[in-house]
């Protein structure tokens, strides 16, 4: 059977409260998993999904305390959040291998199941995610912004840092993708917000071990206006993995499902073409 119609989210029970997903597709396709960046949620991908092969059983994912996922009550670590996408698919009908596309935080997460869950994952595809932790500098101003955020919420200046940090020069003058982050960040409210940050940004580990334990296909993309993750950073990494490659997106910064997602799209096709069964 096939759907193109989104339908209403489905939640699932994990050790991380319900977490929420749409599917799309054809049900008896390859599963793929998308899970999106932080301060942000599952739609948006919304201008990457028409582009994907209708062949596909498409899970579209809401992180822990985003969307219509229950709010996180915790401070927790990628770990956990990993054990919670593993009940996810497994409550989704998804046992075999899967296709992971994660964005900045879901690829956090899909290198530590590459590392951490052998079989898992059939491919995984990373996209403007940084392997290694935040400098401590950067860590200090996080744990900063997370009890800001706690205390006063998505308030306006903390939503322009969020855009400021998100978005190229020329996204943030489209005023409906400026809207669209701030109508995910006030959705998130101001405790979620605070506990993703501080679980998922200032605590997140050196990955690059879990992406070099890994044994299936990684796909590395990077941008060209990321500090983090310049295509020297993404390629150092790729270096360290046993079957990767690197793909750079110009005229994008962290959310490039957002920003490029035609470009996106196009690297996705041809890194699956690869590794599909012949």
């Amino acid at each position: 059977m096939t759907t193109n119609s989104t339908p209403a989210p489905t939640l699932v029970s994990t050790s991380l409260g319900n977490i929420a997903f749409r599917q799309v597709g054809s049900t008896a396709g390859p599963v793929t998993v998308l899970w999106h960046s932080m301060f942000v949620d599952s739609t948006s991908w919304d201008r990457v999904i028409p582009l994907l092969p209708h062949d596909r059983r498409i899970l579209i994912v809401d992180g822990p305390g985003y969307g219509d996922s229950d709010p996180l009550h915790k401070v927790t670590s990628i770990a956990e959040c990993a054990s919670a996408a593993i009940e996810l698919l497994h409550a989704a009908g998804a046992e075999g291998p899967v296709d992971w596309v994660g964005n900045a935080w879901g690829g956090h997460i899909g290198y530590h199941l590459a590392g951490t869950s052998p079989g898992r994952l059939r491919t995984l595809t990373t996209v403007s995610a940084p392997a290694l932790p935040l400098p401590t500098g950067e860590r200090v101003k996080l744990e900063i912004l997370s009890y800001v955020l706690r205390f006063f919420g998505p308030i306006s200046i903390l939503r322009r840092k969020i855009a400021n940090a998100q978005l190229t020069d020329e996204f943030r003058a489209d005023a409906a993708t400026v809207a669209y982050i701030n109508s995910a960040v006030r959705r998130a409210g101001g405790r979620s917000l605070a506990n993703t940050t501080r679980s998922f940004i200032v605590r997140r580990s050196d990955l690059s071990t879990h992406a070099s334990r890994a044994e299936l296909p990684i796909l590395i993309v990077a941008t060209d206006d990321r500090g983090e993750l310049t295509p020297a950073q993404a390629r150092a990494t790729a270096e360290l993995c046993r079957d990767a490659e690197v793909a750079i997106i110009d005229n994008s910064r962290t959310l490039i499902p957002l920003e490029q997602p035609e470009r996106l799209v196009e690297v996705l096709i041809e890194f699956w073409s690869k590794h599909d069964p012949q």
